[in-house]
């Protein structure tokens, strides 16, 4: 983390003065902060730019590739036919989870990146939890 600090306070030091200098260091000081408080992903395994492309924050994604690329680069054994699809649109409602832009199911709609839930595979909510957002009867 201190390498990640070192390199965007001088990028950003060069770019910006006075009070937005300021503000940068705090929100930096704050990244610095949280990462190291247990957000499991970025602290503990990877840095930010094994996802994010750096400083490319105007008008696109920052992810250096398509999401599901990205996720199966480091899990290739997720793409088994077993495994819960991904990049579909889901034929049922899905209730309280991210989708894609285009309505799609990723995985990021069942599991979160950074780790902030603190669940067992970066699940955001319990196992039984998540599949009754989806696979839920409407019947009473």
């Amino acid at each position: 983390m201190k390498k990640i600090w070192k390199e965007c306070e001088g990028y950003y030091g060069k770019l910006i003065s006075g009070n937005q200098k300021m503000k940068v260091i705090f929100l930096l000081f704050a990244m610095l902060f949280i990462t190291t408080a247990g957000y499991a992903f970025s602290a503990a395994k990877h840095e930010c730019d094994y996802c994010h492309t750096p400083h490319d924050i105007a008008g696109g994604s920052v992810l250096k590739a398509p999401l599901s690329d990205l996720c199966l680069g480091c899990h290739p054994d997720r793409k088994s036919p077993k495994e819960h699809k991904v990049d579909i649109v889901p034929s049922m409602q899905v209730r309280d989870l991210p989708l894609s832009k285009d309505g799609k199911i990723t995985c990021i709609t069942c599991h979160d990146p950074h780790g902030k839930s603190g669940q067992s595979k970066l699940l955001r909510i319990s196992l039984s939890e998540l599949c009754l957002r989806c696979h839920f009867s409407d019947t009473k």
